[in-house]
């Protein structure tokens, strides 16, 4: 960027279509870097994954509007992250179902018909979104969903979404994208996740799914071929992405106004360090899951001077069956909460002020799930982490125990201490001597620490292949 000149790819000028020709260039090589055949899927950029998921929402909401039932089915899992569940607002009459754990999804897919309570023909629209990999414990989520969907007469009309923001950090995207009929048909990618900049997000959309982007009804700067304002009847527009041919591409049609061309040069050149640090995601993969074994086992491995856990981490199914070591079940992610002396909580955010004091950055939260609350409605007060269904499970709460809790006034972005300390002066909840992180005895969130391939000596020697990357 010091020595060149970029201009507006949606320009003809010199500069512009220098810009234009590399994007092009960049779209592909990050497609390839995921494992994604460009002949079978296309890269939409967008500002961050959240981006990606409400672009396929709205689609959904504009195309069910023109539907008989005006309304389209979406069925989410519990681990799925705050932007997933917010898909379910854009439905109508309660069609939306939450999954609570992977048994119940497998149970749909044997009877779908069972979750689908406005369909009365196998074409009616329908989404179905889950995460590759849980914010909250790090679990991976089978991926093979996709392509059972696919294959069920039943539901010919629904879709699938994946959040793989958090999966594609440490994981090698093959896994998801090397066979197209069983991939996906919406996959959303955090580039900032994976490398740290550029700050930029992704939609990768199955080809032969894509006519469903095109339905939408906004077009922005950049996206149409022609507009038709003025002169008397009907209005139209006619947009690039509807018009696919060998210059252009779905993702014309879909990338509203000037695209962040700087940030997506500077993505081809965090594709190129990763391969030159690293040589392949596998490889990462790898590395991190060494990082991670060693974390957790330290972890569940520290013990009072009576004998009592230090560390208690949440995981699906308990020890018995834990993922960490296998990298297909288990990615780069611990969540934890610590326990004093006297088998009393510590507030997670007491344990994060002390690790910021060490220069150790960890994040910490956890989200209150209120049943029949203010309004007789269901709701989470966001403290954080966003993951909802998940916090509410692994922190094993009762309804009654929050039920009061939004009353109290509380509203998504105020600090943790001041949520809990205006709680225990109207005596809604008893903090213990740990920290006001703690209510009734029982934590109100966790610790998560994420660990990337970046970590090498600092919890384990890292492979020779990776002395490179620790000189760095």
């Amino acid at each position: 960027m010091l020595n060149n000149l970029y201009g507006n790819p949606h320009s003809e000028n010199k500069p512009a279509k220098v810009s234009g020709d590399m994007v092009d260039e960049i779209r592909l090589k990050a497609l390839r870097f995921l494992g994604a055949d460009p002949e079978h899927f296309d890269l939409v950029f967008t500002a961050n994954a959240t981006a990606a998921i409400k672009l396929v929402a709205d689609s959904f909401r504009d195309l069910a509007e023109q539907t008989r039932s005006g309304s389209f089915w979406y069925g989410y899992h519990r681990d799925a992250h705050t932007s997933l569940v917010g898909v379910r607002e854009f439905t109508r009459n309660g069609e939306h179902h939450v999954f609570a754990h992977d048994q119940e999804v497998e149970a749909w897919l044997e009877h779908p018909g069972a979750y689908h309570r406005a369909i009365d023909r196998v074409s009616s629209l329908g989404l179905f979104a889950w995460p590759g990999q849980s914010n909250l414990t790090g679990r991976r989520l089978p991926l093979e969903w996709a392509g059972r969907v696919r294959r069920l007469r039943e539901i010919q009309g629904t879709y699938t979404l994946l959040d793989a923001a958090a999966l594609a950090m440490t994981c090698d995207m093959t896994r998801v994208f090397g066979d197209p009929s069983q991939a996906p048909d919406f996959t959303c990618v955090s580039f900032y996740k994976i490398f740290g900049f550029p700050d930029l997000g992704g939609l990768i959309v199955r080809k032969d799914s894509g006519h469903i982007l095109t339905l939408r009804k906004y077009f922005g700067g950049g996206t149409v071929t022609m507009v038709k304002t003025l002169g008397g009847g009907p209005v139209w527009h006619i947009s690039k992405g509807a018009e696919m041919t060998e210059e252009g591409g779905l993702h014309d049609g879909l990338e509203d106004g000037t695209l962040p061309f700087h940030s997506i040069l500077a993505l081809g050149e965090a594709i190129e360090v990763q391969r030159d640090l690293y040589g392949n995601m596998e490889n990462v993969s790898r590395h991190v899951t060494g990082l991670v074994v060693r974390l957790y086992e330290g972890l569940r491995g520290l013990r009072h001077g009576n004998g009592g856990e230090v560390v208690r981490v949440y995981e699906e199914g308990g020890e018995e069956v834990t993922g960490y070591g296998d990298s297909r079940r288990q990615g780069g992610t611990v969540a934890f909460n610590v326990f004093g002396e006297d088998g009393g909580v510590v507030s997670y955010d007491r344990v994060e002020g002390l690790a910021n004091e060490r220069g150790i950055y960890v994040r910490s939260g956890g989200e209150f799930y209120l049943r029949g609350g203010l309004g007789k409605k269901d709701a989470n007060i966001d403290l954080g982490i966003c993951c909802p269904g998940g916090i509410f499970t692994a922190l094993q709460y009762e309804p009654w125990q929050l039920n009061r809790a939004k009353s109290a006034g509380h509203r998504c972005g105020e600090s943790t201490m001041k949520l809990l300390a205006m709680l225990d002066m109207l005596t809604l909840f008893t903090t213990g001597p740990h920290g006001l992180g703690v209510i009734n005895d029982l934590p109100t969130g966790y610790i998560s620490p994420s660990l990337l391939h970046l970590l090498s000596t600092i919890l384990t020697t890292p492979p020779a292949s990776y002395e490179r990357a620790s000189e760095q």
